[in-house]
Formats: structure tokens, C-alpha cells, sequence
């Protein structure tokens, strides 16, 4: 996903963590590995870490429950599109925007300044006028995600990394000079958000 050039991304924060079994177990990958001793278990639990951080980078996206925060450049007005790869929560959780305050913390903006359309991504800001420019970077859109379910073919591509990572240990291996493909990517980019800004 490339970064819409007049917003500021901060990582989200994670409150909620996805459903146990969404993503392959120490078990679960144990089995796939064909890997019946313990010896390994420690290697592969970074496995499954590094996995996860691999999948959610190459998707744009954190698995469970997310509030995430975008800053954006004033001289983005009057329009602001920010795409985003999950789903908003409730009504109740409608996007807001905030306002930064002398101290560096944030205030909700009057409802009446501003409208959102959230209903498909990208979401759509329409800032209304009379706003100061004199500050970069003081307002950010606020709203929370839901990614607490992960496909099957996302979990099936999870075991397919988590097999390349096991058994190609270098970049290349002793028979082979080039790159070892992954064709779990092929499986990955069905979810994967492709954003041209």
C-alpha cells in the first residue's frame, strides 16, 4: 500500500488480539513442518512472529482490534482520502476528526466542521472552511479497525512462509544462486489493498 503523500500514518494500537487459531499455532506448524521433537520450538515460534509482522506489512494491516490515527497536511483541503485495509467497528465508532492542542494532546473538532464518509475505502474527509493553515500536521483522523478473523487462504499462505523460513535458512541455497520465490504472495495479494496515490 503506498502512503497518500499529504498524510502522516502513526502505527496503530492494538487493543484486541485476533482469535486463537486464526494464524497457524506452534502446533499447528509443528504438524505442517513434520517436525516431531522440541528441539526447534524456539526457532520456530520467531517463525511465526516474524510471519505475522511479514503478513500485516505486506497487507497494510494489524490483525485484531486497532485504533488507528491519521495526521495530514493542511494543505490537503478541502478533500482528504485516506485508505485504510479493515473494518470500522460500530456506528458508534464512526471516524472523528481532532485537533491538536498547545499542550500536544487532542481535542475532538465540532461535528459541524467536518463530514466523513466512511461507508468504503478510501475514507473521504471533507474539511469545511474557515480553518488556520498556520500549523502543519494539526488535525488527525481517528477510527478504529476490526481484523479479528483471518481468511483461510491468508493462514494457508501463513504455513507457506512459515515452511519457506524452515527450510531456506539463507537467501540462497548451496544448488540454487538466485532467489527463492514465494508463492505465497500469490495467495496474500487476493487481501492485500492496492492503493496508487
Amino acid at each position: 500500500m503506498l502512503p497518500h503523500p499529504n498524510l502522516r500514518y502513526a502505527e496503530p494500537t492494538v487493543t484486541g488480539a485476533i482469535t486463537d487459531g486464526q494464524l497457524p499455532t506452534l502446533a499447528e506448524a509443528k504438524v505442517h513442518l513434520r517436525v516431531d521433537f522440541n528441539d526447534d520450538d524456539s526457532y520456530i515460534s520467531g517463525i511465526l512472529a516474524a510471519t505475522q509482522s511479514y503478513i500485516e506489512d505486506y497487507l497494510g494491516l494489524k490483525f485484531g482490534a486497532s485504533i488507528v490515527n491519521y495526521a495530514y497536511w493542511d494543505y490537503a483541503y478541502p478533500l482528504v482520502h485516506v485508505h485504510f485495509n479493515g473494518a470500522i467497528l460500530t456506528t458508534a465508532t464512526v471516524p472523528k476528526i481532532e485537533v491538536l492542542q498547545d499542550d500536544g494532546s487532542y481535542a475532538d473538532m465540532s461535528a459541524d466542521d467536518y463530514e466523513v464518509d466512511y461507508i468504503q475505502s478510501p475514507i473521504r474527509v471533507h474539511m469545511k472552511g474557515g480553518f488556520s493553515t498556520d500549523e502543519l500536521n494539526r488535525y488527525r483522523l481517528r477510527f478504529d479497525t476490526a481484523n479479528t478473523t483471518v481468511p483461510e487462504f491468508v493462514k494457508q499462505a501463513a504455513f507457506m512462509i512459515i515452511g519457506h523460513y524452515y527450510e531456506n535458512r539463507q537467501d540462497v541455497g548451496k544448488e540454487r544462486i538466485f532467489e527463492v520465490p514465494m508463492n505465497s504472495k500469490f495467495l496474500l495479494d487476493r487481501y492485500r489493498k492496492q492503493v496508487f496515490t
